[in-house]
């Protein structure tokens, strides 16, 4: 067996980058992956503005008349305000363009107004209150390299950096499958035997919101045959993801009928729970994974090893936030694998905090109700006792 490390590098480095893309308006762009590099293609502020309500002027002038000025003309957002008139002030609202000729803002609460003069501190300084063109960024400037995936924050920037058509990564195409003879979906009926099967839903979820086209494949029962007629569709995917049939039992066909048609990378890592996952190759397209079919092993590996690959796949960079915090309670076990503890993380006092849940069997999805992030815990470890540094994989954030 290999380290979850080596695992995730042995993957990325085996993942086919996408190479078509698309363009979408900015609109459709929530959630993908830039294909190019983005350049603002106007300055921002686009003119020297106010950014209060006050009065725009020239101190110099203010100086000269003992800071006391007659107050002419207005300027309003949308407005193309007249030259400042020598000597005067001029009412400005936040946003509004500053007149030429002027210098600096007073804000209105610094003033007074008595007929039609304006007031001003003898404390007024230049540039106070400005916003200056171009000072966030200038026509031209690159705000965005390929790979970054697009948030609401990034829209509203482009949006103002006179963008409205974005080239991004066309969206993977993922065929998802459980296997099992035992598994039967949620509203039908249970025979002796049989249990629900909620993997594949558990899994389209999460690949849709990284922006992925998914294909239900339904229910493969434990039968060579069938493996073989799902992996035949292996060319019209970019991945291929099954549960369950990737252990060694005598019903674990997975591997045997995948290996007829691809190339097998690894199988088996060093982790709990997760142990037995497959990952591989099928032609010059398609990537295979075969996962463990107990839930909680099937979302640990998805985490760890689905993700990086589907961010990486569109040129995007893999990062998964491990934070320190503080354990609630204790946790002791014999050391072998890299263990991820199903866990409550919450803030303490301005520390953050890690529960271990009770019921960590891989089986047991009880304590889902309570996770949001996993306590990772070394192979080499035996544990933590309360209180002691632990370093956390945050969920749902």
């Amino acid at each position: 067996m290999i380290s979850v490390e080596e695992a995730q590098t042995a993957i990325l480095r085996a993942i086919r980058l996408a190479g078509d893309t698309e363009i979408v308006t900015l609109d459709q762009a929530c959630g993908r992956y830039c294909a190019e590099e983005l350049h603002a293609r106007v300055d921002h502020p686009a003119f020297d503005n106010s950014e209060m309500d006050g009065y725009a002027l020239e101190l110099a002038a203010a100086r000269k008349h003992g800071f006391i000025l007659p107050v002419v003309d207005a300027s309003s957002c949308g407005d193309a305000p007249k030259a400042l008139r020598p000597g005067s002030a001029m009412r400005i609202y936040t946003g509004a363009p500053l007149p030429d000729g002027a210098d600096t803002v007073v804000i209105q609460e610094d003033v007074q107004i008595q007929d039609q003069r304006v007031h001003l501190p003898e404390t007024t300084a230049a540039d106070q209150h400005i916003r200056r063109r171009g000072e966030d960024y200038r026509a031209g400037d690159m705000l965005y390299l390929p790979g970054r995936r697009l948030n609401a924050f990034d829209l509203a920037l482009l949006g103002c950096a006179g963008v409205d058509r974005v080239q991004v990564y066309r969206r993977p195409r993922v065929l998802l499958a459980a296997t099992g003879n035992e598994l039967v979906t949620p509203g039908r009926a249970l025979a002796p035997g049989q249990i629900y099967e909620s993997n594949r839903l558990a899994l389209a979820v999460q690949l849709r919101a990284l922006g992925a086209e998914v294909v239900d494949a339904g229910i493969v029962p434990d039968d060579l045959q069938a493996l073989r007629t799902l992996l035949a569709r292996a060319r019209e995917f970019d991945f291929i993801v099954t549960t369950g049939g990737a252990s060694a039992g005598d019903h674990d066909l997975v591997k045997q009928a995948f290996s007829e048609v691809g190339t097998l990378h690894l199988w088996k890592v060093r982790v709990k729970p997760g142990k037995p996952i497959a990952f591989g190759q099928i032609d010059s397209r398609a990537h295979f994974y075969a996962l463990p079919g107990n839930p909680v092993s099937t979302l640990v590996t998805y985490k760890l090893f689905i993700e990086p690959a589907i961010v990486m796949w569109h040129h995007g960079t893999p990062h998964q936030w491990q934070l320190e915090a503080t354990a609630v309670n204790e946790f002791h076990r014999q050391p072998g694998r890299t263990e991820f503890l199903r866990a409550r993380l919450h803030v303490d006092a301005g520390r953050l905090m890690a529960e271990v849940l009770r019921g960590q069997g891989s089986h047991m999805v009880g304590p889902l109700r309570h996770t949001n992030g996993f306590i990772r815990v070394e192979a080499e470890s035996p544990g933590f006792e309360v209180g002691d540094a632990v370093n956390v994989l945050p969920l749902g954030f």
